[in-house]
């Protein structure tokens, strides 16, 4: 109970006198203030009719964590506090504010609250819309004693008693609101920011990146215009925009050596700006990079965290590219990370671990760093196309880094603009056409395995349409005679293609898996499947294998 406190007994003047203190502040992370008038004055008439208008929120922490805190330079608070300790406002900035800047007659962000006035005939709060309307009294006028005398002097002095009295009951009201404080004590900061985190702000709750992006914003460096900007250059919006969590990482790694959320939220304006251009420029070549692995697209690039750690090692390495010897190493870490589910819990703390590997081979340390997998070939038919898996965007990052070829004339399929998580791209194709699935005696999820997936041309996706592979096929190996050559590219072997030719989709998905799945043991440097000790719960690959659709994402 030491670490938690419900004060009951303050008003609007502790408050008020705790802020002009500088005792207490507004942390970085908190928005900018952005109430209207017409929002205030519903506020005041809540007070003035004794209404709630909910407790607020302060965390008590010593003065060791003043950079923590964000100045209202409009108010020129002092940044030291008068005793040796802060109160940050955790829940209720806006309504602090807002009430400060109407009770004070202050000016914010070039709008004058000094106008929010109080009628004494209807006894509520309001803005003026004529000015030939009497009796509307600023209401900072009510809150400041000198003024708040002359006031009650001039009615005096008319006689108007009825208007003098409502006036000292809207002062006494303000004065006298009781304020419920909850203060939080005893914590660190990283327990602050989890509690921040759940405290609903205006229906939305805040995501680490809204906390980061508060911390380190300046006039002259927005982070989320910066991304947006980067997202807009044409070959990053081909490759598909990055999300805003990337970058957080990719600095933070870039100038802590750690990503972990607490880290983040300790960047600074200026180490942001100093990293930042280099930043971009790695996570560009990373792009590059995972595209060499078949992840043409940022849908089906398995874990998008990948690219922070890619980046931080051409980061810290001083590179523009992956170093001959280093080639291997990374691409065995990104096969494993993948078909080990690495990234599906304890993602930052997993990353941290892997970007000290980074920097140990950077140092010239030359350690492998292959994670142990647990998958077999049956797990792979139950993978789907139109659901979200990890597996599945590894399984199509190795049919795209196959050089996947068109069955009938080998051409090499262009694939730099695929969207291969979504089945209307025009590369993708059933090989037992999804249209025909109730004359193959399938269902939906059968056809839509990712095993009866491969990678096409839009040219001869049109001309197989809705064809047996029994016609189509035969028509093509009358054709060529490297049919058998091309199948390969997608992991098709000779067993499959004679399946597929009878029309026999269940052995066909058979042999099709185990050929994709030696595929994966070799780039997971699997020895022996037979004897591997997995690093991972048979539970992981069945949470990664839930049915998701993403339609309804």
């Amino acid at each position: 109970m030491d670490r938690i406190e419900i004060i009951n007994q303050w008003n609007l003047q502790r408050v008020f006198q705790e802020l002009e203190r500088g005792n207490m502040r507004i942390p970085r992370f908190q928005r900018a203030y952005v109430w209207e008038r017409s929002k205030i004055v519903r506020l005041l008439n809540s007070i003035s009719m004794s209404y709630p208008i909910g407790s607020f929120f302060l965390w008590e922490t010593d003065t060791t964590m003043e950079a923590f805190g964000r100045d209202i330079t409009e108010f020129g608070f002092p940044k030291k506090p008068q005793g040796n300790y802060f109160m940050f406002i955790l829940d209720g900035q806006q309504r602090i504010t807002s009430l400060y800047v109407s009770l004070m007659g202050k000016t914010l962000n070039g709008i004058d609250y000094s106008k929010i006035c109080y009628n004494l005939d209807s006894k509520k709060f309001k803005i003026p819309q004529l000015k030939t309307e009497q009796h509307n009294i600023p209401v900072w006028k009510i809150w400041d004693a000198k003024e708040y005398s002359n006031l009650l002097m001039d009615y005096a002095k008319n006689g108007d008693f009825d208007r003098m009295q409502a006036l000292k009951e809207c002062q006494e009201c303000l004065y006298n609101y009781p304020i419920s404080i909850i203060m939080s004590r005893n914590m660190g900061l990283e327990e602050v920011v989890d509690i921040f985190e759940r405290i609903n702000q205006g229906g939305k709750r805040l995501s680490l990146f809204d906390l980061v992006h508060a911390t380190v914003w300046s006039q002259d460096f927005d982070l989320r215009e910066k991304i947006k900007d980067f997202n807009n250059e044409k070959a990053i919006s081909l490759f598909g925009k990055i999300g805003e969590e990337i970058f957080t990482q990719s600095l933070s790694l870039n100038i802590k050596h750690d990503c972990t959320k607490l880290v983040q939220l300790k960047l600074t304006n200026q180490e942001c700006i100093n990293a930042w251009a280099r930043t971009i420029e790695c996570i560009r070549i990373a792009i590059d990079y995972v595209k060499s692995l078949g992840a043409q697209n940022l849908s089906i690039l398995p874990y998008a965290n990948m690219l922070a750690i890619i980046q931080h090692y051409l980061y810290i390495g001083k590179y523009n590219g992956i170093q001959p010897i280093h080639t291997k190493l990374i691409s065995d870490w990104f096969w494993t990370v993948t078909f080990s589910n690495r990234y599906s819990s304890s993602t930052l703390t997993r990353m941290n671990e892997d970007a000290n590997w980074i920097s140990r081979i950077v140092a010239g340390k030359n350690e492998s760093r292959i994670f142990s997998i647990s998958l077999k070939a049956d797990d792979l038919k139950r993978v789907r196309m139109n659901t979200i898996s990890v597996v599945k965007n590894g399984i199509l990052c190795l049919m795209a880094s196959n050089s996947p070829r068109d069955f009938d004339n080998g051409q090499v399929v262009t694939l730099d603009n695929t969207n291969a998580s979504r089945s209307n791209s025009k590369e993708n194709h059933h090989f037992f056409p999804f249209s025909l699935h109730n004359t193959f005696g399938l269902t939906a999820n059968e056809a839509n395995s990712v095993l009866n997936f491969a990678f096409i041309s839009k040219r001869l996706n049109g001309t197989i349409l809705n064809k047996k592979p029994s016609r189509y096929l035969t028509e093509y190996e009358s054709a060529t005679d490297k049919i058998v050559e091309n199948l390969a590219t997608h992991f098709i072997s000779e067993k499959a293609f004679e399946s597929a030719k009878n029309d026999d989709f269940n052995a066909f998905i058979e042999e099709r898996g185990k050929t994709i799945m030696a595929e994966i043991n070799r780039v997971c440097q699997v020895q022996d499947p037979h004897t591997i000790a997995p690093i991972i719960d048979e539970d992981d690959i069945e949470n990664d294998l839930i049915d998701v659709d993403e339609d309804n994402e």
